[in-house]
């Protein structure tokens, strides 16, 4: 009976796993450095690769804030997609996102209500954005971010409270989750055969599923796999 209560608990337990949420003990701080990296990004059909474009991406650390700034370039396309977000260093708590592009213009200020505007380019439409949350919550910019600063080690799991904002799909506070984490290796033309944590994360921004290959001695990402929207993508780091 007690080994019967004992099973019913850890069940109940595993089942029951809270949100992690901006604070303190959120994440691995030692991670948390200034970087800037670039991927190339790729469509998958059949077994053939094709170039979108490429992301570059900037962590700026200044004191008690840190700065996330990704700039897309997609092949046959003018101009650049910007997204910029700060969070407070300390727990990760997101504070602004501003993203431009040719298509929208977004501007997110955080806090329980979270404020700002949503300008769609191709209809001429700006929307004033006040939504009340009733959790804490990370940017949905900043989350694949975290997901390489998780204390990461086999058989590790966790969930995710993040805000995302789309007027066509899910918008407010949503679940990402970090469903498995495995040992396996990667090989880089320059580095050789790294050590890699794979972590397979699914999200509720389009029912996203992602494999993140992160490095386990710097917790560089080297690659990832994205399935979303009936699509196939790869983001290969640039060496």
């Amino acid at each position: 009976m007690n080994y019967l209560l004992l099973a019913l608990c850890l069940g109940s337990f595993t089942c029951c796993q809270a949100q992690l949420v901006p604070s303190r003990q959120a994440y691995e701080t030692k991670w948390a450095k200034p970087e800037t990296g670039a991927m190339t990004w790729y469509v998958l059909r059949d077994t053939a690769a094709f170039e979108l474009g490429s992301v570059t991406s900037q962590v700026v650390d200044s004191k008690d804030q840190l700065t996330l700034i990704t700039t897309v370039t997609l092949k046959g396309m003018k101009g650049t997609w910007v997204d910029s977000s700060i969070c407070a260093k300390a727990t990760l708590k997101p504070i602004r996102h501003v993203s431009y592009n040719g298509q929208r213009d977004m501007v997110l200020d955080f806090d329980r209500v979270v404020t700002g505007f949503y300008t769609d380019k191709r209809l001429g439409k700006t929307t004033r954005i006040s939504d009340t949350t009733r959790a804490a919550y990370f940017d949905s910019n900043i989350y694949p971010l975290l997901i390489r600063w998780l204390p990461l080690k086999e058989g590790f799991t966790q969930k995710l409270a993040i805000y995302d904002y789309n007027p066509s799909a899910k918008t407010g506070v949503i679940t990402a989750s970090v469903n498995e984490v495995s040992s396996s290796t990667y090989t880089s033309r320059r580095a050789g055969t790294r050590a890699v944590w794979l972590v397979d994360v699914t999200d509720e921004i389009g029912n996203g599923k992602s494999r993140y290959f992160i490095d386990k001695a710097d917790r560089k990402l080297w690659k990832q796999t994205i399935e979303a929207g009936g699509r196939s993508m790869m983001m290969v780091a640039v060496e």
